[in-house]
């Protein structure tokens, strides 16, 4: 033993050994929440991978859909009741309930509805007997994944009725 250990008394070393416990459990509490912060990042981490990855394959079987919703509504144009057009029906069922059970829905732009710029994609702005600013024609529909837009439904907006002008002049 040295001088400067002899010099403390027995209460001292116990003082000085309860508070370097004290520095060791606190040590191991702040170890044990940057663990736990590691282990909840890396789940955020590995959950955003995955929705990133189902959103781009979702993303490509948009025009899929798309087309089965072409399809059908060609199909429900006819008269007749062919197989093919119950089947068509059939398959655009299931397609829609794949993509509703993975979290997609449809952006609704229903004529007359006010244009939105976080739902609809304005592709041209033109005279109309509705309301300027309001969707007149739904070109493409728009889908969500849950509650991100994956793509904005593209419509036709009206800029109003054109304004009457007098364009009589005065020829004197």
């Amino acid at each position: 033993m040295n001088n400067e250990e002899q010099e403390l008394t027995s209460e001292e070393q116990i003082e000085a050994l309860q508070l370097q416990v004290e520095e060791w459990k606190d040590l191991a509490h702040r170890r044990s929440a940057e663990i736990a912060n590691i282990q909840r990042r890396t789940q955020e981490e590995r959950q955003a991978m995955a929705n990133h990855a189902s959103e781009r394959v979702i993303t490509k079987m948009l025009p899929v859909l798309d087309d089965l919703h072409a399809a059908l509504e060609s199909a429900r144009k006819t008269s007749d009741e062919s197989p093919l057009k119950t089947g068509i029906e059939m398959i655009y069922a299931k397609a829609v309930k794949i993509f509703e059970e993975s979290g997609v829905s449809v952006i609704e732009a229903g004529v007359g509805e006010p244009f939105n710029v976080e739902f609809h994609e304005a592709l041209m702005h033109t005279v109309s007997e509705h309301p300027e600013g309001h969707v007149i024609q739904n070109v493409q529909r728009g889908y969500q994944l849950h509650d991100k837009v994956i793509r904005h439904a593209k419509v036709i907006t009206s800029a109003g009725l054109p304004a009457h002008t007098d364009t009589t002049e005065d020829r004197s």
